[in-house]
């Protein structure tokens, strides 16, 4: 198999994937990240980190555990050539602590180390997310979280580009257990405030003050050890100057378990911008030749 080959090969791999996670459950059109001011590390789904709340709801015979280390590390990339400046590829190491207090309050703490494999091949941490999360168990199977977080400005290219000096976020979550074939499924929406020392980036662009972000995920156990993990967020982000941005990202990973502390994951997914040039038409695409990236990664929990 020449190279061109093996490269449509795992396209066509990558595309039947995102098919499958677009027939995985029915939902609208609505799915999306914005361009915000928080550059966000490539992760695992397109899920923010502060909505990424566990689904499951805790088992009474199984209490949790008061602290968790969650560890990850994934490498992701386009598909676009070599030498072309569109081309992003990259690995993030992603570190998360937890502690719970008791069977409602949480704290995490989680950032990422991220190493840009083009361009100048930077290295450098992302912002890091301080949240309080407040759990209710609706039902058995059913979860009520609300989150209070801050993002600190840990990410050092965002200060300089940005003037970025840090955000305020409050969101809430559904959690749903045990849905049609053992699927599970969450609903999440989150307001998030930036501060910046300027109102401009340094490329002449304007900042965004506010965010307001809507996120559906579901999880579809295929087999004993495999799944299908689909994301889908729409955000609508303002200006200091009021103007508004409408962004979408869409993502979809198969799992393996290998433990239930250990894992791996291959994927794919994509974002831009939610409307087309005319502010009208709709832009969300699944999978995309240019902009779409591929990614695998592992995922222990402590």
């Amino acid at each position: 198999m020449n190279k061109l080959t093996g490269l449509k090969y795992i396209k066509s791999i990558f595309q039947g994937l995102t098919i499958l996670a677009a027939l995985s459950v029915v939902t609208p059109a609505l799915a999306a990240n914005v361009t915000t001011s928080t550059t966000k590390a490539k992760r695992s789904t397109a899920v923010p980190a502060s909505a990424q709340t566990s689904v499951a709801v805790a088992s009474p015979a199984a209490p949790a555990k008061a602290w968790t280390l969650d560890l990850g590390i994934e490498t992701y990339s386009n598909m676009m050539k070599e030498d072309s400046y569109e081309r992003d590829a990259g690995t993030a190491f992603d570190v998360s602590a937890g502690y719970r207090f008791n069977k409602i309050t949480s704290m995490r703490v989680g950032t990422a180390l991220m190493k840009e494999h083009v361009g100048p091949e930077n290295t450098y941490f992302d912002n890091t997310t301080v949240s309080i999360s407040f759990k209710s168990p609706l039902t058995q199977d059913i979860a009520w979280i609300n989150t209070i977080a801050g993002v600190l400005p840990t990410n050092r290219q965002m200060q300089d580009q940005m003037s970025y000096q840090g955000a305020a976020r409050l969101g809430t979550k559904f959690a749903f257990n045990n849905l049609f074939w053992g699927s599970s499924a969450s609903t999440a929406a989150q307001m998030t405030r930036n501060f910046h020392e300027y109102e401009m980036t340094a490329d002449g662009s304007y900042n965004m003050r506010n965010n307001a972000q809507f996120v559906l995920t579901y999880a579809l156990p295929l087999f004993s050890k495999l799944s299908l993990q689909t994301s889908y967020v729409y955000t609508i982000g303002w200006t200091y100057q009021d103007d508004t941005r409408n962004k979408f990202s869409v993502g979809a990973d198969l799992g393996w378990e290998f433990t239930p502390a250990f894992s791996a994951y291959v994927g794919t997914s994509n974002e831009g911008n939610a409307l087309k040039a005319n502010g009208i038409d709709s832009n969300i695409e699944f999978f995309n030749d240019t902009t779409s990236i591929v990614k695998a990664g592992l995922s222990l929990s402590i």
